[in-house]
């Protein structure tokens, strides 16, 4: 395990916002999640924080537990990689320091996001975004992806994790035989 640092600096776009946090922040309300006990290595005492306004938990966060969710995508990441939700940006390095990977896809819903992160984050010329919903969005014609990383939120609240898979797998399978999700 290891933390992955992000140089994203505070700000606010629309609903969404980036913010620092420490063990002694208390203006949130989900500042339980980030007394949670921490992973056996992670030291720091303060976190990037993607926030949404009127969403009780942080969207993304730089925490060793973070990464520990997006371990499937650092195990099988290969060739043309898609990404459903920019978040941080935090997963750009790994992939830019894997050889095998030659391009990167990000699917963001949210301009403000892209606003927020698109600038600071980690990149190169593979990286590429587009702004659209990943759960809707349809690849150009042709397209193929040799994984897919869903990284996104919900459809619909009333949509188990479970049924949550299914639907992107359903969704991305024609694009894909190499589809994984977050917390796998």
């Amino acid at each position: 395990m290891t933390r992955i640092e992000v140089d994203i600096p505070e700000g606010t776009s629309g609903d969404y916002e980036i913010a620092i946090y420490t063990d002694e922040t208390t203006e949130k309300d989900w500042q339980l999640y980030l007394s949670m006990p921490k992973c056996a290595n992670e030291s720091s005492d303060s976190w990037t924080v993607l926030l949404k306004e009127n969403c009780l938990m942080p969207i993304m966060q730089n925490s060793d537990a973070e990464y520990v969710e997006h371990q499937w995508l650092w195990n099988n990441a290969t060739g043309d990689v898609l990404i459903g939700g920019l978040g941080l940006g935090m997963c750009h390095q790994p992939l830019i320091d894997n050889e095998a990977v030659t391009s990167v896809t990000i699917i963001e819903v949210a301009q403000d996001v892209v606003d927020l992160v698109w600038e600071d984050c980690a990149k190169d010329d593979t990286f590429s975004v587009v702004v659209a919903d990943f759960e809707t969005w349809t690849p150009p014609e042709n397209s193929s992806f040799d994984t897919v990383w869903c990284d996104s939120w919900l459809v619909d609240n009333s949509m188990t994790y479970s049924e949550y898979r299914t639907f992107m797998t359903e969704r991305y399978s024609q694009y894909t035989d190499n589809i994984g999700f977050w917390g796998d």
